[in-house]
């Protein structure tokens, strides 16, 4: 009889970050040892209670005669691309080695399910089992659940931090005397938090946020650059806003914002671009493409630009000759980017 996996993700690696077990744990004693490990260190977490599901299943199965095997398979803290290429490479290892003719994935029903998808491309899918604990209904064992749960520092990450932030723009806001535009700029607000979410782009932003403390905590010039590249972006904002504020027209009001705001982005991501160049340096790893990037962006913004300013004035004498200038001068200026520096 074909051998049957019964398989326990762990996406975002507790059983390494919090028992310091490595993955993947293979066999029933083995697996029990690592539940009671990892329900040692934290009693709470719900991947424990999917480890002794898998247990019982793996059991149930042994009674019926099947030949069958228990494994559980981790990740990384790092949720995303980095902890579904160790869960992919490590089912790769359990595929190789226990050859199964199928799967019966457990899980907790919470971030493990989207690995699903991982799993099928390797082995056949017989079979899903979400574990759900039983929680008592009464308010205040609801109320310490919540408690709880914000104390995760995940979930106080997905919970308060939008909430903090709606807060913070409705109340600048309100301190200007204009709370009218506070629901604008939360809407703005959740728009990119929700692109953030959507696209994944939360570790970009936070190794971002971590160069900026390494340059201000290690000295480094490209401290001023970032704080620069900020104040210069909240300029553009400002600056677009104010024109285009009083436009009764959508198309001339967007083109408006465009076209007084896009050099100040520009020169905001220049200063970036050289705050990144400037850690490199520090780090002794190769400058060149950011230089390649900057004018990249020049190109850019100088298209946007033009196509803005034609927008509002299309009738204007050689409107369209200025914009067909700037899309050739936006062409050379990233060629001398891409093939001038790209030999440095």
């Amino acid at each position: 009889m074909a051998k049957k996996l019964v398989l326990v993700i762990d996406r975002d690696d507790d059983l390494g970050q919090k028992a310091g077990i490595s993955s993947p744990v293979i066999g029933r004693e083995n697996v029990v040892s690592a539940a009671v490990r990892l329900g040692t260190a934290d009693p709470e977490d719900s991947d424990v209670n999917a480890m002794f599901a898998a247990v019982k299943i793996y059991d149930d199965l042994k009674e019926k005669g099947e030949d069958v095997e228990v494994v559980v398979v981790c990740g990384d803290k790092s949720v995303g691309v980095a902890s579904d290429s160790k869960i992919a490479e490590q089912l790769d290892r359990v595929v190789l080695n226990l050859k199964p003719s199928g799967a019966i994935v457990v899980t907790d029903g919470s971030e493990d399910e989207f690995v699903l998808p991982i799993i099928s491309s390797r082995v056949k899918i017989d079979s899903v089992q979400r574990v759900v604990v039983r929680q008592s209904r009464t308010i205040e064992s609801t109320y310490f659940l919540i408690r709880r749960m914000l104390n995760d520092p995940k979930i106080a990450r997905i919970t308060l931090a939008p909430l903090g932030m709606v807060f913070l723009v409705y109340s600048v806001f309100l301190v200007m005397q204009h709370p009218e535009w506070g629901l604008g700029g939360i809407i703005f607000f959740l728009g990119v938090y929700f692109m953030v979410k959507a696209y994944g782009w939360e570790q970009n932003i936070a190794n971002l946020l971590d160069a900026v403390r390494v340059s201000l905590v290690e000295g480094r010039l490209s401290f001023i650059f970032y704080v620069t590249s900020a104040i210069l972006l909240i300029i553009g904002i400002v600056n677009g806003f104010n024109v285009s504020t009083n436009i009764p027209e959508a198309a001339e009001a967007i083109s408006s914002f465009i076209f007084y705001s896009t050099w100040w982005f520009v020169l905001s991501g220049v200063f970036a671009l050289l705050a990144r160049a400037a850690d490199a340096y520090a780090e002794n790893r190769r400058v060149s493409k950011y230089f390649t990037i900057i004018f990249l962006l020049i190109a850019f913004g100088l298209v946007v630009w033009a196509s803005a300013a034609y927008v509002l004035n299309p009738e204007s004498p050689n409107a369209l000759q200025n914009l067909a200038g700037s899309i050739v001068g936006a062409i050379l200026i990233a060629a001398i980017g891409v093939f001038t520096l790209k030999r440095f």
